[in-house]
């Protein structure tokens, strides 16, 4: 593992010569990297509350700050604090991070394929990059088993605290590998509290990926060192992972099957739904809507007050010509007690001069709405309600987001 020490330096120093490679333009030449910006010194923020109520209870909750800004190309700041670290109220004031960090990212492209990376340092509870595909989509979201109240177990830590390295290649023939490695640092020592091994270097995953419609069906497997979803998170097993489901397509909706075995873990099963963008699903993603069972009652968490950093337009100027371009795609994703404690913006491409010195910047945000459900189980399907009674059940939210650069003249 200490090989992985190097790793993490190597792609500091990487990252930050290739950035600075960078500055200036976000148009790169064929087979050159491309480090994707909205223009330094912009972003977003917002505040929200969260809700949970039943018929003999209610109770708020979960009052949060989200802030995001771009530092310049392929460098950008994201932050979430709550304002307590209570499971079910608002009472005390102890700010807490849910998430903070610095990230450098950037992705090289050719007629082959692309090779994406991803470095963050600080405290992470989302790891999917560049961007999730169906079996990540089960993935284990970290717990509630650090807030403290009558239901919790006050001081558990979840989550991840160090540096984060993230590797992606995705060849157009549908294979693929990814790995992801962390230091744990700023306070966590290992994904297990009871380890005896300091500030330990860890491979989250390291595996080979295939992705490739069959027909009418998607067809998705993931091979070799796999994250074990059990708590605390941070470990992997060696196995594997079948995926098998219907196309997306828009407008409409998707489904498939999970199958998952890794070594000394039991076997998974599980159920994907994808959702079109209709009332329904934005009704529901607005507030990130959730039922949950432990305890049981419908979870909420309400928007209050948002703003952005920097200038950005309503729409396009008079007579502006379009230069450059930016799109999106900000996630959420929770499960337990309908908490949502992370968020992401995937950059998805980018192309012209996106620097903003001498342009007109619009920012186009879709709806937020409920894209995925997937719910997995440490069961097969034969008995349905063990299988029900020991599910997880990740929720994910999406919002499509399109920057555009304007010059006038």
């Amino acid at each position: 593992m200490e090989g992985l020490k190097e790793t993490l330096k190597v792609g500091i120093l990487s990252l930050a010569v290739l950035s600075s490679s960078a500055l200036g333009s976000q148009t790169a030449a064929a087979n050159d990297w491309i480090f994707p910006t909205i223009g330094t010194g912009r972003g977003t923020w917002d505040t929200s509350v969260g809700l949970f109520f039943w018929k003999d209870q209610s109770h708020v909750r979960n009052l949060q700050f989200r802030s995001d800004i771009d530092l310049g190309p392929g460098v950008r700041y994201h932050t979430l604090v709550r304002s307590n670290r209570e499971f079910n109220s608002l009472s005390g004031f102890e700010p807490h991070f849910d998430e903070n960090y610095l990230e450098g990212y950037g992705y090289k492209e050719d007629n082959q394929g692309r090779f994406s990376a991803s470095l963050r340092v600080g405290n992470i509870r989302y790891l999917h990059f560049p961007y999730p595909d169906s079996i990540d989509i089960f993935d284990q979201v970290p717990g509630i088993g650090d807030l403290k109240g009558e239901e919790a177990t006050a001081g558990s830590a979840t989550g991840y605290s160090g540096e984060l390295l993230e590797l992606d290649y995705a060849h157009h023939s549908g294979w693929g590998a990814h790995a992801t490695a962390l230091r744990w640092d700023f306070g966590r020592k290992t994904a297990d509290e009871n380890s005896t091994s300091h500030n330990r270097n860890d491979l989250i995953d390291n595996y080979l990926f295939y992705r490739h419609p069959i027909g009418a069906l998607e067809f998705e497997t993931h091979i070799g060192g796999l994250a074990v979803r059990t708590e605390p998170l941070g470990s992997r097993a060696l196995g594997y992972n079948v995926y098998l489901g219907t196309r997306s397509q828009h407008p409409g909706f998707s489904a498939g099957l999970l199958y998952e075995k890794l070594h000394n873990q039991p076997a998974y099963t599980g159920v994907l739904v994808t959702f079109a963008l209709d009332p329904v699903t934005k009704a529901m993603g607005s507030v990130a809507f959730d039922y949950d069972r432990s305890p049981q009652g419908i979870a909420m968490q309400i928007p209050l007050v948002s703003g952005t950093y920097g200038h950005f337009a309503k729409e396009a100027p008079k007579g502006g010509i379009l230069v450059g371009e930016v799109k999106a795609e900000r996630l959420r994703t929770y499960w337990q007690n309908g908490q949502a404690r992370n968020y992401y913006e995937h950059r998805l491409s980018a192309w012209g001069d996106t620097s903003g010195k001498h342009t007109v910047v619009v920012m186009i945000e879709q709806p937020w709405y409920l894209q995925a459900e997937a719910l997995v189980s440490p069961n097969n399907f034969h008995d349905l309600r063990k299988w029900e009674r020991e599910r997880q059940g990740p929720a994910q939210l999406s919002q499509s987001v399109t920057y555009q650069y304007y010059e006038v003249k």
